[in-house]
């Protein structure tokens, strides 16, 4: 169930969570004081992928605070509801418009084709979770 209170779990994590990324650098291969051999083994490109795990895992703690469960549609709706919510408040928060700044992070005209995938994916998420909540009852 998509309660009020995840809601402002997830929404309260993501703001909070958008000023802290904005003055993170997770790629430390552009660090001088970063050991040497981290410098080698993350490039820029293990580096993007590293911290989009990083971010994932980050992400499913709330989320399961959020819905109670472990692994359920819930959990995954706050997932996807948590990450869409903090990409724009990167954005606006840091005043730019978005760009594209890896291949898995198309923008067209201004509009991160992401998050318009994310407000799909979670109203589909939504309408089965209401569908199965009515069939429960």
């Amino acid at each position: 169930m998509i309660t009020r209170r995840g809601i402002i779990i997830l929404t309260s994590f993501s703001i909070v969570y958008a000023v802290l990324e904005l003055g993170m650098n997770w790629d430390p291969s552009t660090y001088l004081s970063s050991p040497l051999w981290m410098r080698h083994i993350f490039t820029p490109l293990v580096s993007l992928y590293f911290y989009r795990i990083i971010y994932t895992l980050i992400f499913v703690f709330p989320s399961y605070l959020a819905s109670g469960k472990l692994a359920s549609l819930e959990t995954l709706w706050y997932l996807i509801y948590g990450s869409t919510i903090e990409d724009i408040a990167y954005w606006v928060i840091g005043l730019e418009v978005p760009y594209s700044w890896a291949w898995f992070y198309p923008v067209y005209y201004g509009i991160p084709l992401d998050d318009v995938i994310g407000f799909i994916a979670l109203a589909i998420l939504y309408k089965i979770i209401k569908i199965r909540e009515i069939t429960k009852s």
